[in-house]
């Protein structure tokens, strides 16, 4: 059972009591278990579950919980529940959780395969919690025979798990549910999740069965649904700053606007915003928030309330930096203009000297949102993040996702001292060990499973933009059997002395793209040389148009990347002049598509990598792949961007170069590819590479992980061994808190 504490806000100890019994109970069953899980009814009124509950075997449960002790209730009136020395005068439990149950019942219904018949195959229970008050207490009180009396009840006695285990069974035979198969009960986990905002429409099913669109729709034909580290990131509500680092492909933007969406919705007085680094993923952007906000709510977000701010910003696009520059009344420099006041050329570092000109200008810096989520956190200067913590009312939630890998410009893995600094006693600004008190929301997270590019793509992807076997040697390296650990692979033999051989793999489930096993892992990489640029081009223009009328995609499914600017302008030319002799269409990002939209439907996408970053598409093309071997002092900078384009690929890559640096470049990738099932290489020295891929944060959160799972199997022994239900009540009441809030 997945168990979601979803606000490091909430202390209510008689909902904390039921939700360990729960965990306790439960740990072992199929299911998942929120806190507080928002519900809007008709009426567009909030409805929030204090616990809700899906079993695969029991059925779908709302339970509402009360602190109350039994002097509380005087008696119960129908639906009422009249109290004494309590903060109403009047409580309707009971109604409550119906009202509760019903408006998430409707969701299942919408689902075809959710029914059977006219039938639902969830089942819903409505239960009350009262983990004050003993059976023995309502009877004498005579509670139980109100014929008004809630059937369903999970008193104090309750709390042991095989008691609870019993009580949540113990409903009408009618309202027992008949066993579903796996399939259905992931569909009702992901209806829960929200994922249906995510699928694809059904592309027409191909022509040919073997076709990459016919391959594709059977992907596509997949459920799509989170797993429990995505959804955990994405609904959980720190009460302070959060980290999440993920790999490409992870979901990382899925994530943080869902959890967006999720903090308008549970605290719409909230002022939030969601700032990134690529212009072209505003669309995206704006469009997955409204879809999660409208799946919970049927209505749209108050755009007031949600900002979408590009980091810098310009004339056609609001961002942050000039948000805050105007909200200070001083005039915000354009891109132009600051890369010829300050000596730094790298687009992140000026847009940092800017960020800082505000801060160190001597005028008060506002506090203007509640909560601040950055994506693509990476491309970010150590002063833009200064500049959002500086603009957070407290607690300081600032919420940021990145991918070390795919850093463009800056080579350095910044811990948060670094970033944010210390206090005048040393100690942190921004702490990220532990969780968040009385929560079980972490401060750092990581997503290592990859759903978009299919596993041969993402390890070449990997052992290519470190070079690991490069001919003259790495590049960079993460040099721990953890750090490999977090990113999603597995250690098979070796150890991390520099000189000895390391094999690793990467598991199946980690990279769950059913294309590898559709096409048998073949020819989703594919590398062509060339002489000259014009067979180059030539070559693309051919296999795009076979793309379309042979593989049966559409146009806007297929992105060409080119990684060399100087001819980016050239290449497109040329490109967009022969696409047009065969009556295909394309689109230079930015130039022929507002900057904000990164495709044009039915057009073959154009683009340099910076505007491709947090894109995807079946297809990909990256072109002019010798100018990864061009530059020796960027190496890493251009092997990340090899790395990020070929990772943007949900299907296909194919990889074009010319002259004798593409053809060595090719000989190493065509050798990780070979292997990429399980893949050896030599343990580089640390000081033949330019960049480490780990830090101490990174092995400090391990390390705390590790401890803490050691302690719960420790305390898991310690529970099962007491049997008197008296002390076990006690040690479970101490574990969550002495707090009796209602």
């Amino acid at each position: 059972m997945e168990f979601i504490w979803t606000d490091s806000g909430d202390k209510n100890a008689a909902e904390k009591m039921i939700w360990n019994a729960l965990k306790e109970a439960l740990a072992q069953d199929e299911g998942i278990c929120y806190h507080r899980y928002p519900i809007f009814s008709a009426d567009r009124s909030r409805r929030e579950p204090d616990i809700l509950l899906l079993h695969k075997h029991w059925g779908l449960y709302v339970i509402e919980c009360k602190g109350c002790k039994i002097n509380n209730i005087e008696r119960i009136d129908g639906q009422v529940w009249i109290m004494n020395d309590w903060h109403s005068s009047q409580e309707t439990p009971y109604a409550q959780a119906e009202d509760q149950m019903f408006s998430v019942s409707n969701k299942f219904k919408n689902e075809r395969g959710l029914r059977k018949g006219k039938s639902e195959l969830i089942q819903g229970h409505v239960f009350i919690g009262l983990p004050f008050i003993s059976k023995t207490e309502w009877r004498e009180k005579g509670l139980d025979l109100s014929p008004a009396s809630p059937p369903t009840i999970i008193f104090a006695d309750d709390l042991e798990a095989e008691a609870l285990r019993r009580r949540l069974q113990n409903v009408p035979a009618e309202e027992k549910q008949e066993p579903i198969t796996d399939e259905q009960f992931q569909l009702a986990v992901s209806v829960l999740q929200g994922a249906p905002t995510l699928r694809r429409e059904l592309r027409p099913e191909a022509k040919k069965p073997n076709s990459k669109a016919a391959l594709l729709r059977q992907v596509e034909e997949q459920m799509m649904a989170l797993d429990k580290e995505q959804e955990r990131v994405a609904i959980q509500i720190p009460s302070g700053p959060q980290r999440i680092r993920g790999l490409a492909g992870s979901g990382k933007t899925v994530v943080m606007c869902m959890k967006a969406a999720w903090m308008h919705l549970k605290h719409p007085e909230w002022t939030i915003a969601y700032t990134f680094y690529t212009r072209s993923l505003y669309a995206q952007i704006k469009s997955l928030i409204t879809r999660f906000y409208r799946w919970w709510t049927d209505g749209d977000p108050d755009w007031s309330k949600i900002k979408i701010l590009h980091g810098w910003g310009g004339q056609d696009l609001q961002g942050l930096y000039r948000l805050v520059a105007h909200t200070m009344r001083r005039n915000s420099r354009t891109y132009s203009e600051a890369k010829n006041i300050y000596t730094y050329k790298q687009y992140s570092e000026i847009l940092g000297n800017c960020c800082r000109e505000l801060r160190e200008s001597g005028d008060e810096v506002p506090q203007l949102f509640d909560a601040i989520l950055i994506d693509e956190a990476q491309d970010f200067h150590f002063e833009f993040y200064k500049l959002c913590h500086s603009i957070l009312r407290e607690p300081k939630r600032l919420i940021w996702a990145y991918d070390e890998v795919q850093s463009l410009e800056s080579l350095a893995i910044p811990t948060t001292v670094e970033i944010f600094g210390t206090y005048a006693d040393g100690s942190p600004i921004v702490n990220l060990e532990g969780n968040y008190p009385d929560s079980e929301i972490d401060k750092d997270l990581i997503l290592y499973h990859c759903y978009r590019t299919p596993r041969p793509i993402l390890v070449t992807a990997h052992i290519f933009g470190m070079g690991l076997l490069r001919p003259q040697g790495a590049v960079q390296f993460i040099p721990t059997s953890g750090g490999w650990e977090d990113i999603g692979y597995e250690i098979v033999s070796g150890n991390f002395q520099p000189g000895h051989k390391i094999t690793i793999r990467r598991p199946e489930e980690n990279s769950p793209n059913a294309l590898e096993k559709l096409t048998q892992g073949q020819n989703l990489i594919q590398c062509q040389k060339f002489e000259t640029t014009e067979q180059e081009i030539n070559w693309v223009v051919e296999q795009i148009y076979k793309n379309i009328y042979e593989d049966e995609l559409k146009p806007d499914e297929i992105v060409v990347i080119t990684l060399d600017p100087r001819r980016m302008a050239q290449d497109f030319n040329r490109l967009q002049t022969q696409l047009t002799k065969l009556k295909i269409d394309s689109a230079r990002v930015g130039l022929d598509t507002d900057g904000s939209v990164f495709r044009k439907s039915n057009h073959v996408t154009l683009t340099g990598i910076f505007r491709a970053k947090g894109n995807e598409a079946s297809v990909i093309y990256v072109i002019g792949f010798e100018e990864v071997g061009a530059n020796s002092n960027l190496v890493v900078q251009q092997r990340n961007q090899a790395f990020t384009a070929m990772t943007r690929a949900r299907g296909w890559c194919i990889l074009t170069g010319i002259g004798q640096i593409a053809a060595i470049l090719f000989r190493e990738i065509e050798e990780i590819l070979a292997n990429y099932q399980q893949i050896a290489f030599t343990v580089p020295h640390p000081q033949t590479i330019q960049r480490n891929l780990d830090n101490l944060e990174y092995e400090k959160r391990r390390n705390r992980i590790k401890k803490a799972k050691e302690l719960a199997n420790k305390l898991a022994q310690v529970l099962a061994e007491i049997d008197d239900p008296e002390l076990r009540k006690e040690v479970i009441e101490k574990l969550a808190g002495s707090n009796l809030e209602t």
